[in-house]
């Protein structure tokens, strides 16, 4: 049920972006403006971002099988690695065309009430976006779904510097949009940096945070029966983590009560949100 929401969610996201790339291309055409033009080309990268993101929603939400035995949750951050390296090309296009056209020149621009409208228009959609998706991606933990949350909140921004560029070549300063065109290059890829350089962790197998090892510490020491938890060792499982964890008991204890307290301990750790798997190994003292 929760995998399906979530395929909803995203496909949603796909059709409202499809959306907001059509009038903001209609609007950068007929006013001329390469701060539009940005915008609506970015526009275009999210479609295909969210359909990358989508399959790989689906993708993840498939259980283990023959071959893959821990299942595909490292679909998510893989496509979410793919979206930041076509953000980053683009950036590099975009950036590339506004400083030909700061020294070089560049066609007149018509502003009209059309292009203050699609661009206000699009300011608000993408605020819901951002809400929603953000909303969503907390409910099922999704490196996909939060990717694609903060690539609304980013479209804010960026559709905001078009707007503001736009406001200045209709006050008789057409530099200023090609100005704005730059400083949203810079924050794509300023973005795009930083969704990378997150899920190339996830897909290395580095270690969680200090606050998730804390909480999968206290859930295990939390298990009556323990003596001391040995030690705890984590990595992500594509945007999961599995866990080891030594937990020390005392030799007087019969087999099946040391079993139950193993069980115990697994249990408590696995409801923690990021953790998918814990492994529990048992000392003596």
């Amino acid at each position: 049920m929760e995998s399906n929401s979530a395929e909803k969610a995203t496909l949603s996201a796909i059709f409202l972006n499809v959306f907001l790339f059509a009038i903001k291309l209609a609007a950068g055409i007929l006013s001329g403006s390469l701060a539009v033009l940005s915008d609506a080309f970015n526009s275009f990268l999210d479609i295909f971002s969210y359909i990358i993101a989508y399959a790989s929603v689906r993708l993840s939400s498939q259980g283990p099988d023959s071959d893959h035995p821990f299942g595909h949750r490292r679909a998510e951050p893989l496509s979410a690695i793919l979206v930041a390296m076509f953000a980053g090309i683009l950036a590099f296009e975009i950036f590339k065309e506004a400083i030909q056209n700061i020294f070089f020149g560049e066609a007149a621009i018509h502003i009209t009430d059309l292009t203050f409208g699609v661009l206000l228009i699009c300011i608000v959609v993408k605020i819901g976006m951002f809400l929603f998706l953000g909303k969503e991606a907390k409910r099922h933990h999704s490196s996909s779904m939060e990717a694609l949350s903060m690539d609304s909140r980013n479209d804010v921004f960026s559709t905001s510097i078009a707007l503001a560029g736009v406001i200045g070549a209709y006050m008789g300063y057409p530099l200023l949009d090609d100005l704005a065109a730059v400083l949203i290059a810079a924050y794509i890829f300023r973005a795009a940096y930083l969704m990378a350089s997150k899920n190339i962790d996830y897909l290395m197998g580095a270690c969680p945070d200090a606050e998730t090892i804390a909480k999968i510490w206290n859930a295990a020491e939390s298990i009556k029966g323990i003596k001391r938890v040995g030690g705890v060792r984590a990595h992500y499982v594509g945007d999961r983590t599995h866990v080891e964890i030594d937990i020390v008991l005392s030799k007087k204890l019969k087999a099946s009560k040391t079993h139950q307290i193993a069980e115990k301990v697994q249990k408590a750790v696995e409801a923690i949100v990021m953790v998918e798997r814990a492994f529990v190994h048992i000392d003596y003292e």
